[in-house]
């Protein structure tokens, strides 16, 4: 394992290595946009009686989702996403001037130049809160028989 990573990821090729970390810091901010959007949505949801918002698979997903980003926190871990990223780009000898255009574009957006201290509490926060909405608007289960959801 050279710097870390698996030999699996030294072993491929640089575009792969370069195209893979690319893949995973899409699906990272993806998960993050989830993860940040589904507690306004839930609220909104609740109010305006949207029904997806009450699926129990969609609510376990994101609690679960929430849940290894506040433990991750609380371990003060980095993302095994970020892990894995940054992994790959070093396995494609990515110098920081020659990032890819998605990396750019992406990174901007999903790296927060904030301190330790800041996003901790907010990473808890916003877990504590996705875990007092399954109390707050409890997801249903969905009822086959009659294509409906239930409580």
């Amino acid at each position: 394992m050279a710097n870390g990573a698996p030999a699996w990821i030294s072993a491929l090729e640089p575009s792969t290595a370069l195209a893979l970390a690319d893949a995973i810091l899409a699906l990272h901010l993806a998960i993050v946009a989830f993860n940040v959007a589904m507690p306004p949505a839930i609220g909104l949801g609740a109010w305006l009686a949207w029904r997806w918002v009450r699926r129990r698979w969609l609510r376990l997903l994101h609690l679960g989702s929430m849940l290894v980003v506040a433990l991750q926190a609380a371990l003060g871990d980095l993302c095994f996403l970020t892990v894995w990223e940054v992994d790959l780009r070093r396995a494609a000898g990515d110098a920081a001037s020659n990032d890819s255009f998605i990396q750019t574009l992406l990174a901007e957006v999903l790296y927060v130049d904030a301190p330790l201290s800041v996003l901790i509490p907010l990473y808890l926060g916003w877990a504590a809160l996705s875990v007092a909405l399954w109390w707050i608007v409890p997801p249903r289960r969905h009822d086959r028989r009659r294509g409906a959801l239930r409580s």
